[in-house]
């Protein structure tokens, strides 16, 4: 009697244990919703974008994280993975590049300046397979240069694009989304690298997702697999607040910061 009590006590506690381990492995239900960006409580104001122009008229893009080169001269130019870049530039203020994969448009940006060259507007549309468009729009003010695209820009339009974020979690998968900016990423939980999806999703880049108990998830950021940062989502205990934190994995002392309140 007394082994089949102790047997019952430890298959009791063995139940239990293993109710509290597979409890912590779920996401707690708080994550999900809309949140609101608190730009007052966080640190980043925006990226800083680097556009140059070479002397024989390479252009070249940099936002820190992602940068590209092309060439204004309406050739469709080989990228990478059966895809292509043309520009097609119709006035000085004025230029139009178009991505293609296999041969069909899925990417449209217009770049513009403002009269006094001091604004610059880049309009993207992603076309999808389904026919269904997304357009979103980034809007940076001069930092340096003259009166061409050439120069440093300020991103002032990149906190109202992440003004609102939706999260939806599983045991499974990750899913957070920008709807201003029209871009969402649907991450597993087993750090299989996931797309970026919207109109200015940069090219090449990848996201995984790791679920660190209840209130913590770590995330990362590839570029054609090579590491570009490190990131992490932390949600408070009355579940009201996230806090989303982002280092380049060489100066993880150097961390851009977005508080996000519940809705």
């Amino acid at each position: 009697m007394e082994w089949r009590s102790t047997r019952k006590v430890l298959a009791v506690f063995l139940a239990s244990a293993l109710a509290s381990a597979c409890s912590a492995q779920q996401p707690s239900p708080d994550w999900n919703g809309t949140w609101k960006l608190n730009p007052s409580k966080s640190t980043y104001k925006g990226p800083i974008l680097t556009i140059s122009i070479s002397a024989d008229g390479e252009y070249r893009y940099d936002d820190g994280s992602y940068s590209f080169t092309f060439r204004c001269d309406g050739k469709d130019r080989p990228i990478a993975n059966n895809s292509t870049r043309a520009c097609v530039k119709s006035i000085a203020a004025v230029l139009d590049l178009t991505r293609k994969e296999n041969g069909t448009k899925t990417n449209a940006y217009r770049w513009e300046l403002s009269a006094d060259r001091n604004v610059f507007t880049s309009t993207a549309t992603a076309f999808r397979p389904s026919g269904s468009v997304i357009t979103g729009q980034l809007v940076a003010t001069r930092i340096s240069g003259s009166s061409d695209f050439a120069g440093q820009w300020r991103d002032t339009s990149y906190l109202q694009r992440h003004a609102d974020m939706t999260l939806r979690l599983d045991s499974q998968a990750l899913h957070i989304g920008y709807p201003a900016a029209g871009q969402y990423i649907d991450a597993p939980f087993d750090e299989v690298d996931a797309a970026v999806h919207g109109p200015h999703a940069p090219e090449g880049v990848t996201y995984t997702a790791q679920l660190l108990g209840q209130r913590k998830i770590l995330t990362a950021s590839k570029r054609d697999g090579k590491a570009l940062t490190q990131e992490s989502l932390e949600l408070s205990n009355d579940g009201k607040i996230v806090i989303y934190s982002w280092w380049n994995p060489d100066r993880p002392a150097d961390k851009g910061t977005f508080v996000y309140e519940k809705q």
